[in-house]
């Protein structure tokens, strides 16, 4: 949850309506934290991350990894 999603969310009534349409197909069902993104890039850049090579972090809830839409996919009914 950052500044950029602002925009879309808006304020005041619905807001947290809106929020909870956003996530529902994040199997975490929640928006990640800026402390999280930030705990990555600091694994990264410490010396933890020393036999980390050609790794490609997804930061995205299990979005990608487990969500129930398929991009692309008509709806059937």
């Amino acid at each position: 949850m950052t500044p950029m999603w602002e925009a879309m969310l808006g304020s005041g009534l619905g807001r947290v309506e809106r929020e909870a349409a956003m996530v529902q197909d994040t199997p975490l069902r929640r928006f990640g934290t800026v402390g999280e993104v930030a705990a990555a890039a600091v694994y990264l850049a410490s010396d933890e991350s020393g036999y980390t090579t050609g790794a490609e972090l997804v930061i995205d809830g299990g979005l990608l990894a487990g969500s129930a839409v398929s991009p692309g996919r008509a709806e059937e009914g």
